[in-house]
């Protein structure tokens, strides 16, 4: 269920806009012709602030077999340069049993506190080794927004998750004209964007797990992860309408389904 946080938190990136309504979207996860998982964002983004929220589950038969939901959030400053973080929080239920990270930074968007709720509601104090979060490692929605801050996505963030750093890595790959299916409801044109997580310190398995083993078998079949970003209208942003990853069972899609 890991990997799937990490895929569907991937989608919860758009570029600035100082928007005055939120933005709702909602998006699938289709694998052999089948949605698997869905999750429901709202973007609040003004010239001041921004919050993020989404909610996350499997769906279908996988929704009956394996019932996982989570919940994200993200909160923060706006400012000329960046986005800085000031609350990143993120619960995972799996069959019932529900555990919550919670991030608090100050307002230079630097880890002060991470704590992790037990399913009693007792919190545990949890702060990284300094490696881990010093300089101004970030969350990783807040740094999929900055990705976009610009007029491409390629982008380099430095992020971390509480237990490990990573680089999270765009690189822009030209673009493609979409035309909307029965999946997709997007047409127009999108930026193609690969995705890599180069990790840089903290507790990494040996063996890969989860997104990393996700984009192991991708960059093992000759392309890791991609991204296609695009504008729905003019006075919205561009956010992430499409993805694609090769991976051991098939390729995994995900789509844009609706957007108010």
């Amino acid at each position: 269920m890991k990997r799937l946080l990490l895929l569907f938190i991937l989608l919860t990136s758009s570029s600035t806009v100082m928007a005055t309504e939120p933005l709702k979207v909602t998006y699938g996860l289709f694998t052999g012709g089948f949605n698997v998982a869905t999750v429901n964002a709202i973007y609040n983004i003004t010239d001041t602030h921004y919050k993020i929220d989404a909610n996350l589950n499997t769906a279908g038969v996988l929704g009956t077999l394996a019932p996982w939901t989570g919940v994200i959030n993200t909160s923060g400053n706006t400012t000329p340069s960046a986005y800085l973080p000031q609350t990143h929080n993120f619960a995972s239920t799996w069959r019932g049993d529900t555990k919550t990270n919670q991030f608090k930074f100050d307002n230079e968007g630097q880890l002060v506190s991470f704590n992790k709720i037990e399913n009693n509601g007792t919190a545990v104090d949890e702060m990284p080794l300094i490696d881990v979060y010093q300089d101004g490692a970030i969350d990783i929605l807040t740094a999929l927004l900055n990705s976009m801050n610009g007029s491409s996505c390629a982008t380099k963030q430095d992020v971390t998750d509480g237990k490990r750093r990573f680089n999270l890595i765009f690189k822009s790959k030209g673009s493609e004209v979409l035309k909307a299916n029965d999946y997709n409801r997007f047409s127009g044109k999108s930026e193609i964007c690969e995705i890599e997580v180069i990790p840089t310190a903290g507790k990494w398995r040996e063996k890969p797990r989860g997104w990393m083993n996700i984009q192991g078998q991708a960059k093992a079949k000759g392309q890791l992860p991609l991204m296609w970003f695009g504008k729905v209208n003019t006075e919205l942003p561009a956010i992430p309408v499409r993805m694609q990853i090769k991976t051991d069972y098939g390729t995994m899609l995900l789509h844009l389904q609706s957007i108010d």
